[in-house]
């Protein structure tokens, strides 16, 4: 049996109803996201979205992730200005990761999270993010990538729902002179 081909590229409209229905299945796997998924469509399509990749096992989408423009109302951005002194147009937010439970393991989420990461380091953007503190896969994850946690924050959501969340920023690389 041949291996399967994983690559990753940026997300095309296609796309979409295949991410959405592994959104649902995420959901059901993990929890994440915990707004949840009542209009799977609609949470992918961020509203403030830069750019976004998809994840593809054998050409089908099995993930993504979204870089998005920071706001001063995001939990992230909030605790980066308050670390840094820098600014939202300093930074972008990493957002929307996810990989269908079944294809964990094989370095996709990896290979997006370095795409969304290269990208920032074009437009010049150091990238935060949040992470819900029950989501420990993803925090190992991330500590693996080099994410430095900057901040405790609780993430607000829904109708009066609360979670406690980690703030973190992947360091901006340095190139050797």
């Amino acid at each position: 049996m041949t291996e399967p081909e994983r690559t990753v590229r940026e997300r095309q409209d296609g796309d979409l109803a295949v991410l959405a229905a592994v959104l649902k299945r995420v959901h059901a796997h993990d929890g994440y996201p915990v707004e949840g998924v009542a209009d799977p469509r609609a949470w992918l399509e961020h509203p403030h979205e830069i750019q976004s990749w998809t994840a593809l096992v054998d050409d089908v989408p099995v993930g993504q992730v979204t870089l998005t423009e920071a706001h001063s109302e995001d939990d992230a951005a909030r605790a980066w200005i308050e670390r840094t002194g820098g600014t939202v147009t300093d930074i972008a937010v990493m957002a929307r990761l996810f990989l269908d439970p079944d294809h964990r393991g094989a370095g996709l989420a990896g290979f997006l999270i370095l795409a969304l990461r290269h990208h920032a380091q074009l437009i010049g953007r150091t990238v935060v993010f949040d992470v819900m503190a029950k989501d420990t896969a993803a925090i190992h994850l991330y500590d693996r990538f080099g994410a430095e946690q900057i901040a405790e924050v609780t993430h607000r959501f829904g109708d009066g729902h609360a979670e406690p969340a980690l703030v973190y920023a992947f360091p901006v690389p340095r190139l050797a002179g």
